[in-house]
């Protein structure tokens, strides 16, 4: 919360005259004991450190801290750190609560993009600060930045502002993480080639269902709907034309894509009960072969299900597949994610001791740390093989049963997301199977033209966030309602036009207005 304006006045000038009479500043009464020029560093202060707690160590642990990265952190740089961890689920509130009752811990890592206001509110009601100051503390964070001028201008606000050690993903194997996939075994009894076009598909799934007897030719689970129409070259939410920024659902693309789904679901080649389908019936349907085609990711979805799968029956082969090409061009919508999403870990304004925390944070990113953030402790997550780094069978075939991701939680960073740059080297060894191989290849087609639509880390104003939030609100709220109307037919597709137009007058075009204009900031930044 804001400190009255009459208290920070009296704060500023007790500040001035502390340092006009030789008083040490804020950043040196932090360090007047400590050595903060190298690891480890010698302090008996233990910092707080707020952050979710992954489910694959959930499974295993209660607390980061039991975790052997945490321990090996502790042991190379000396800091000592106490995690807190909302109940999963209750991050956003708890962060809320948090914040309300002004009790802050050194550190939290959230998505800052995701803040009402984004992080330059959080900085303006004295959340977080600043980063920029105490730079000297961070020279792997801010050195890897001064080589990476997208990455710099995606991880601060439009003032210029570092708001937090963040997340980056540091390569394109890394931004297409889920994408469409068909049963290869099938295909290869009915004598079918992997689909490339729409009638492709449709010809698939027609064979699945009359040939193979498949209840729901294609099923997924309906969180991954917007995956589903960027298999019609549609895409969903707002994406980049030039310098301007619009919504996809009310484009001519989504009209066509909702033609092919309402196409499909009219002859029964998709799931009847598609908008109820969740995670657990959809890996039903996969594994006790009632669907032959799906949307899911390469790790836990295709990883998954070949694991489950070949134990029921050896020739079970699930893999990726591209997107639908379009006249023969590569789609030019691939879901891809961002380099830096507004996910990191922020240093409080009641931290006690900033430095120490910036020191702490920074270490992930030095070349030492970066090593132990993607691949682990030498000789137990990892070893040197002709120059590279290898995960070891503690990792990709654990003893204890741990899944590989469980195992990637444990003892590094990469995975889960954090302060530091994760490696490609990562998820080419985490996708070990040829059918999740296959997904670094097939769901990568088309992706230089995707990326040049993609939205970048724009950040909005206080007023912008409000009045943003209150259209998107509704207008999203009203494209997911017409989805449904629009492919089980109860809305004919003849009514699209009349759609637009209530989507224009709950406001979609001043929302898109409000976004190009964050655009024009963000690269002015």
């Amino acid at each position: 919360m804001k400190k009255p304006i009459k208290v920070l006045a009296i704060m500023l000038s007790i500040t001035a005259l502390l340092t006009a009479c030789g008083g040490p500043d804020k950043a040196s009464v932090s360090n007047t004991d400590i050595d903060l020029s190298s690891y480890p560093v010698k302090t008996d202060e233990t910092l707080t450190y707020w952050r979710s707690l992954p489910i694959n160590i959930s499974t295993s642990v209660d607390n980061f801290g039991a975790t052997e990265i945490a321990q090996e952190f502790e042991r190379r740089t000396g800091i000592k750190i106490k995690y807190q961890h909302p109940a999963a689920g209750q991050e956003k509130e708890a962060l809320n609560l948090m914040i309300s009752a002004n009790e802050l811990p050194d550190i939290i890592n959230t998505h800052w993009g995701q803040y009402p206001g984004g992080p330059t509110r959080a900085i303006d009601e004295e959340v977080i600060i600043p980063l920029d100051e105490y730079k000297e503390y961070a020279p792997g964070f801010f050195g890897f930045l001064e080589k990476n001028d997208d990455y710099d201008k995606a991880s601060k606000t439009d003032a210029g502002d570092h708001y937090a050690f963040v997340s980056i993903q540091d390569g394109n194997d890394l931004l297409v993480v889920s994408g469409p996939a068909v049963r290869k075994d099938w295909l290869d009894e009915l004598g079918l080639e992997e689909p490339k076009s729409v009638d492709d598909w449709t010809n698939m799934l027609t064979a699945f269902k009359e040939k193979k007897g498949a209840e729901a030719p294609m099923s997924f689970n309906y969180g991954n709907i917007c995956y589903f129409f960027n298999m019609f070259e549609a895409g969903f939410d707002p994406y980049k034309e030039g310098d301007k920024i619009v919504y996809a659902a009310i484009q001519p693309e989504f009209k066509n894509a909702l033609a092919i789904i309402r196409d499909w679901f009219e002859k029964g080649l998709l799931d009847k009960n598609i908008v109820s389908v969740d995670s657990k019936l959809i890996d039903n349907q996969i594994l006790n072969d009632k669907t032959g085609a799906t949307i899911t990711s390469g790790g836990g979805g295709i990883g998954q299900y070949m694991k489950m799968g070949v134990q029921k029956n050896p020739n079970f082969n699930l893999t990726a597949v591209p997107y639908p090409s379009f006249d023969g061009k590569p789609t030019g919508a691939v879901p891809i994610a961002k380099n830096i999403t507004g996910v990191g870990s922020a240093i409080t304004t009641q931290a006690k001791n900033p430095a120490l925390a910036a020191k702490a944070l920074d270490y992930f990113y030095t070349e030492e740390g970066d090593m132990l953030a993607n691949f682990g402790i030498e000789g137990v997550g990892h070893t040197i093989v002709d120059g590279e780094p290898v995960y070891t069978d503690l990792i990709m075939n654990n003893p204890d049963g741990l899944t590989i991701s469980q195992a990637l939680g444990l003892h590094m960073l990469a995975g889960n997301g954090g302060p530091f740059v994760l490696d490609s080297r990562y998820i080419q060894q985490y996708y070990g199977l040829p059918q999740q191989k296959a997904a670094l290849k097939n769901w990568t087609v088309g992706f230089e033209e995707s990326v040049s639509k993609r939205v970048p880390m724009i950040t909005f104003t206080t007023e912008e966030n409000s009045e943003y939030a209150q259209i998107m609100t509704e207008v999203d709220k009203y494209r997911d309602q017409m989805i449904v109307k629009f492919i089980n037919g109860i809305e004919p597709l003849e009514n699209f036009d009349k759609y637009v137009d209530t989507m224009k007058q709950l406001g979609v075009d001043r929302a898109m207005e409000i976004e190009t204009a964050a655009l024009a900031r963000y690269k002015d930044r």
